[in-house]
């Protein structure tokens, strides 16, 4: 960690090529799935930040970032919400947002690895049966306090791996009524989280003022990810690259839990 807190502490001209250019290129790859393909930055993200970087450093890097694209995506959802789903999801995930922040700051790096890659084995898991089921998740009717349930453990794993929509999407896409709903509240919720955690993240020291400044320099990456996932959106499969999305982050969760 000690190495990443130098290099940030000088000019951003100064700092290693190869640390900024795999930066890069991971903020392009996120954006481009959320952008081309509606999954979850955090979901691919999180893990590729832990692969090259220190847990705890690239979490608190990844936290701005975040929440410009759930920012993004509420402008272009506006009002397209469920104020009722919101208040059923949104009071308890606070409270898993404190609890996650606390854990992230308190646990060892080591830990934090095998958490994110027992959540990215997981979406990767399910992700990977329910592609051509999506019945299986429509069977689901949680009631209001599973769903209060749920807005808590989403808030705990977003705190920890930026991966609380797998949580909440379980209640959330049963009491959706069109997708235009499902989408805008789902943002919503990111965009509220997201807010909470900068200033969880900036309590606990998991997010700092140089930490800040490198993220607010890949937003360039962030942009050109997203254009790029628009344009392959219309010439690929969604269902092969889903498949290809949760082998990659299955993989990156065993290498993460193996070390």
């Amino acid at each position: 960690m000690e190495k990443y807190t130098l290099l940030l502490s000088g000019p951003l001209t100064s700092q290693d090529p190869f640390f900024m250019v795999v930066l890069m290129g991971i903020v392009f790859a996120g954006a481009f799935i959320t952008s081309g393909f509606g999954i979850g930055a955090g979901v691919l993200m999180t893990p590729l930040f832990i692969l090259f970087f220190p847990p705890k450093f690239g979490i608190g890097l990844l936290a701005p970032l975040m929440l410009l694209i759930s920012g993004t995506g509420v402008r272009q959802y506006w009002k397209d919400w469920d104020n009722r789903i919101l208040m059923v999801l949104l009071p308890s995930s606070f409270m898993g947002i404190w609890l996650g922040t606390y854990l992230l700051a308190e646990i060892s790096a080591e830990i934090v690895s095998q958490i994110v890659g027992v959540l990215a084995i997981a979406f990767g898991t399910i992700q990977f049966l329910v592609i051509d089921r999506p019945d299986w998740r429509n069977r689901l009717q949680p009631s209001t306090w599973q769903g209060v349930g749920l807005g808590f453990a989403s808030g705990v794993t977003g705190a920890l791996a930026h991966t609380g929509g797998i949580v909440f999407s379980f209640y959330l896409l049963p009491h959706s009524r069109t997708k235009e709903i499902f989408v805008g509240t789902s943002v919503s919720l990111f965009f509220t989280q997201g807010l909470v955690k900068m200033g969880t993240y900036a309590y606990y020291n998991i997010l700092n003022f140089p930490i800040l400044m490198l993220s607010l320099t890949l937003i360039p990456a962030l942009f050109l990810g997203s254009i790029a996932g628009k344009w392959l959106n219309r010439k690929v499969s969604n269902k092969l690259f889903m498949r290809l999305i949760c082998i990659l982050v299955g993989a990156m969760g065993i290498k993460l839990i193996l070390g």
